[in-house]
């Protein structure tokens, strides 16, 4: 037992009053002597021993009633194994988890609305005089300020659902760094939530002995979820005509096995693909969808289901980007290679360019998306710098090596890309052995089930120059010969790609050119040279969003808009930086809402954008209240402990947590009731006594 105001103990030394009174009032008994006692016996008689004992229990009472007294002054509790009463102010941080989950019931209101009550409670158990701080998952910098007891009940009143997330260690670190700013001397946190398993993650949790922190978690009733997963395109660029393969991903939550679940794609809104879907319980399962491009520029959609009571991941957005073609220069060491110009001579959807390296302008390589060098006999070191620059920069360059070449200059060329080396010429003729089809350029080009090299005949190569690659090298081979040299090999480079083929493209020297294996590798090698932009990014991405176009400062004004899908109207001017050549847009956690998004310049659009929902909160499965005190004893978290009765008003609870068991009015009952017992024991006397 303590005492919260120990100097009243002081008063103890009253308990010498009723002693001293005790002494003084004290009767002797003498012997009288009568002749005749005859009536005196018939009268109530009192012997020494029975007033004795009267006087004792008086005493008693007496002594008791002074003592409960003072200790009702001094105010005695039982501390709290959970809390410790520290003298001082009190600074508190509330979480509360306002993310997609938290709208779900508990059979009577959401999850959001309980939270806000129990954090009313909360404010309710601490002082008016006490600081607070009230965090969401927005991590606004306004939530970064201290707020009063008044201020912190019309912010909870506030508090509306986010798309944003925040693991359980993020909001713990949030509210430490916060609460450490305090002046006051007791620090408490607490984190309100539903502890989905994908936020709850209790061992990177901090253990700042500063701060006692308790969870408050609010137990949601099971809910089966279907939702879109992810999407993706069966090319890296489409043009108009070009027919699309949309990859749709759907991911079954239940527990129940799920028949003909309908999908729909949409253009704007024009629903160009439907599909039905079987969904086994706990599974992802894809289904491909396919439409045509009949339009060159923005295009942007979208792909549904239907799904209750869980919808907001029941869109998936997505933009693409239709160029009119692939801008691809060939600079010959000699004449035009004819393969080349029928493979894309007459092609809308490449603009093809040949020029004799006599003749090249290399200020002009940014103009382009692929540069092929086809048969040079030597790099320069001022060329060699600005092609670097340009794959750097997400270009993409391929160099096919001609009959006769310097090899010391290509070596140095070679050498800014850490390229694999040019090592002598092998003249015996040599058959491809492995098309490494799990390489870009192969993707969706070949069945699973049938390898290249069971279905068609491998091509020839007559006289190639050996490529041998350093430490540092980062070669990715295309195609490898039986020899086990390289004869295709490709090295990424910043944002680009570097193919190098080590034999001349004629008929002298391969048999490739006349295969069918050659058109799927060099026109992909054209359709990837374009900046691969996602087609959608998630609302919780940190990382800068690359841009399908540069776009420099002083070139004029971009702002990002939003369009289809999008409930309220947003506008900013976006931070895009740029780097390498290529520009990027920074989020910042602007943009909070899910939907297709235009980048417009001078109130032009020039790049769709599409964001989504994160899919973390899809996944309904959360930690029970008992696992998380398991965790938290599993990583010796002392300063941490959790609600055992939500249900329970808590400002009770807390008070009596952070008090400790207060005994002052035990005390005042007991002293009035030695009182009552004195009383009693002196009415008795009176009357015994007449």
């Amino acid at each position: 037992m303590i005492f919260a105001s120990p100097l009243f103990l002081i008063g103890l030394v009253a308990v010498a009053i009723p002693i001293v009174v005790h002494l003084f009032n004290f009767r002797r008994y003498k012997k009288v002597y009568f002749s005749n006692v005859e009536k005196l016996e018939q009268m109530q008689t009192e012997t020494r021993r029975q007033s004795n004992l009267r006087q004792l229990l008086i005493l008693v009472t007496r002594i008791l009633a002074v003592v409960f007294l003072v200790l009702a002054f001094a105010q005695p509790y039982i501390p709290s194994r959970e809390g410790v009463v520290v003298t001082g102010g009190t600074d508190v941080s509330i979480f509360i988890d306002n993310s997609f989950s938290m709208g779900s019931s508990d059979g009577s209101t959401t999850l959001m609305e309980k939270a806000k009550s129990k954090a009313r409670e909360i404010v309710a158990a601490y002082a008016g005089s006490d600081r607070f701080q009230l965090l969401t998952c927005d991590a606004e910098g306004v939530q970064f300020h201290w707020l009063s007891k008044d201020d912190v009940l019309i912010a909870i009143d506030g508090v509306e659902p986010s798309s944003a997330t925040m693991t359980v260690a993020s909001v713990a670190r949030r509210q430490s760094d916060f609460l450490r700013s305090g002046s006051g001397e007791n620090k408490h946190a607490y984190i309100i939530s539903d502890f989905q398993q994908t936020i709850a993650d209790i061992a990177e949790f901090p253990d700042d002995s500063t701060v006692s922190t308790t969870f408050v978690p609010l137990e949601s009733v099971a809910q089966n979820n279907v939702f879109i997963d992810s999407l993706s395109f069966g090319a890296p660029m489409f043009f108009k005509g070009s027919s699309v393969t949309a990859e749709v991903w759907l991911m079954n939550e239940g527990e129940e096995n799920l028949e003909k679940v309908p999908v729909s794609l949409y253009i704007g809104e024009r629903e160009r693909a439907i599909a039905a879907v079987d969904l086994a319980a706990n599974s992802r399962t894809s289904v491909e969808m396919h439409f045509t491009i009949d339009e060159t520029g923005i295009l942007q959609g979208r792909v549904e289901t239907n799904d209750y009571p869980v919808t907001f991941d029941d869109s998936y957005y997505f933009s693409l980007n239709i160029r009119e073609h692939v801008r691809m220069l060939s600079v010959e060491g000699g004449q035009e290679n004819e393969y080349l110009r029928r493979l894309f001579g007459d092609d809308p959807s490449v603009d093809y360019t040949s020029v004799s390296i006599k003749q090249m302008d290399f200020s002009r390589i940014e103009d382009n998306d692929i540069v092929l060098l086809d048969g040079l006999q030597s790099i320069g070191t001022g060329m060699a710098q600005g092609l670097h620059t340009f794959v750097e920069g997400g270009g993409t360059l391929v160099i096919v090596l001609g009959e006769k070449i310097d090899e010391a200059s290509y070596n140095e060329a070679l050498g800014l890309f850490s390229a694999p080396r040019v090592e002598g010429l092998n003249s015996s003729r040599v058959a491809a052995g492995v098309v490494h089809t799990e390489h870009i350029l192969y993707r969706n080009v070949f069945a699973a089930s049938r390898m290249p090299s069971q279905d068609m005949e491998m091509p020839t190569v007559g006289g190639y120059y050996r490529l041998t690659g350093l430490s540092t090298s980062l070669r990715q081979p295309v195609i490898t010969l039986v020899s086990g040299d390289d004869y295709i090999v490709s090295t990424p480079c910043g944002l680009g790609m570097l193919y190098i083929v080590a034999a001349p493209l004629s008929d002298a020297h391969t048999d490739f050119v006349k295969q069918a294996l050659f058109v799927p590798t060099f026109y992909n090698m054209a359709l990837y040279s374009v900046r691969l932009t996602s087609p959608a990014v998630m609302l919780d991405r940190e990382e800068p969003v690359l841009l399908g176009s540069s776009y420099e400062q002083n070139s004029g004004t971009v702002r990002l808009v939003s369009a289809g899908g999008v409930a309220s109207r947003f506008e900013q001017i976006p931070d895009i930086r740029t780097m390498g050549g290529n520009s990027y847009l920074v989020p910042h956690g602007d943009i909070r809402e899910a939907g297709n998004y235009l980048l417009q310049k001078e109130d032009n659009p020039v790049e769709g954008l599409s964001f989504n929902y994160s899919r973390s909160e899809s996944v309904m499965q959360f930690v029970s209240r008992s696992e998380l005190t398991r965790l938290l004893s599993d990583y010796n978290l002392r300063q941490c402990s959790v609600i055992r009765n939500v249900d329970k008003p808590l400002d009770s609870y807390l008070r009596q947590r952070m008090e400790g068991h207060r005994l002052w009015h035990w005390c005042v009952m007991f002293c009035l009731l030695m009182l009552l017992i004195e009383t009693i024991l002196l009415r008795w006397k009176d009357r015994s006594q007449s």
